[in-house]
């Protein structure tokens, strides 16, 4: 069982890296072009917190483990 935790949550730390980076990174590269800020700030925004989110998958896993 706990090996079906382990696959599970590398499921979705691979989904929520996939979309948050290529979500932010196509929100900063179109502020940059367009330059606009707010479109860049918000690609950073989403780089971020889908990096807080991966990391948060961590101890949430060493609390069901």
């Amino acid at each position: 069982m706990s090996e079906l935790i382990n696959i599970l949550f590398w499921i979705a730390r691979i989904v929520i890296l996939t979309a948050g980076s290529g979500v932010g990174l196509i929100k900063i590269v179109k502020g940059r072009a367009d330059e606009n800020p707010r479109d860049f700030q918000e690609g950073l925004t989403i780089l971020v917190g889908s990096g807080a989110i991966f990391g948060a998958t961590f101890a949430i896993q060493k609390i069901f483990s």
